[in-house]
């Protein structure tokens, strides 16, 4: 018998085993790292580029450190003593200059304050005295608390003085306004006798003859009572007489303001 012959096969005859050492062998080396692949972008980057980033990087961080310190340091700390004498000096005056203004802008306050509570006190003033100089010329209607005076006389017997007599006690006892049969009775006023009545301002009235009187009920009421008073005398004349407080009497009559012809104003 004879020896078997070596195999002479070549490696074309196994390919499918080459290809499972050679593919093998690629798939661990096409897989590199993370670092590795980073490293490699880092230093891909040409050197001189590397070389400005660090410069400006430092630059920046120089004026960063520059700038906080200025913030954090002091300026007195770098004044020297004289120049500190000199600001405390100027400090002092600036504090003085505002004191002084301060008072002065205090004072003018005050005087314009003051002046115009004296002007609205001025004005008041003037406002109530026009008032009441409206009031005591008749040219206004009033109203207020006071006393209605009611006089029935149908057969004439009172005589013109008593009227006369009656408006001098109404004033003596602080009446206001009078009203005498709807007409304004002012510091002018006159009577006379007429035909059926009384004649008072050019106008003529008849009785009852209403007195209508704006003042203090509790003064005027006792006033025209009294013994020997207005009231008493027209009784003894044979007339009624009624004397009434209200609470609200309105007088709506009023007069037309005249001009005087001689008084004139200082």
């Amino acid at each position: 018998m004879g020896k078997p012959e070596p195999s002479t096969s070549t490696p074309e005859e196994h390919p499918q085993h080459g290809a499972e050492k050679g593919g093998g062998h690629r798939s661990t080396g096409a897989r590199p790292s993370l670092w590795r692949r980073a490293g490699k972008a880092v230093f891909a980057v040409p050197r001189p580029l590397h070389a400005l980033l660090l410069v400006i990087c430092l630059m920046l961080g120089v004026a960063l450190v520059t700038q906080v310190r200025a913030q954090q340091e002091d300026p007195l700390e770098t004044m020297g003593e004289q120049d500190l004498v000199l600001l405390l000096d100027e400090l002092t005056s600036r504090a003085d200059e505002l004191r002084t203004e301060r008072s002065d802008l205090n004072s003018q306050l005050m005087e314009l304050e003051d002046s115009a509570s004296q002007r609205e006190a001025a004005d008041k003033a003037a406002a109530q005295a026009r008032i009441q100089s409206q009031i005591n010329a008749g040219t206004v209607p009033v109203h207020g608390e006071g006393v209605v005076l009611t006089v029935r006389d149908p057969q004439g017997q009172v005589p013109v003085e008593y009227f006369i007599l009656t408006l001098g006690e109404l004033r003596n006892a602080g009446s206001e306004a009078i009203a005498l049969n709807g007409v304004r009775l002012t510091s002018r006023t006159w009577f006379s006798s007429g035909e059926d009545g009384i004649i008072v301002d050019s106008t003529p009235i008849t009785s009852p003859y209403t007195w209508q009187v704006i003042g203090d009920s509790q003064t005027i009421a006792p006033a025209l009572e009294i013994s020997a008073g207005a009231a008493s005398q027209m009784r003894a004349r044979g007339a009624q007489v009624e004397v009434e407080p209200a609470q609200d009497v309105v007088i709506d009559a009023v007069v037309q303001p005249s001009s005087p012809r001689f008084a004139q104003v200082e």
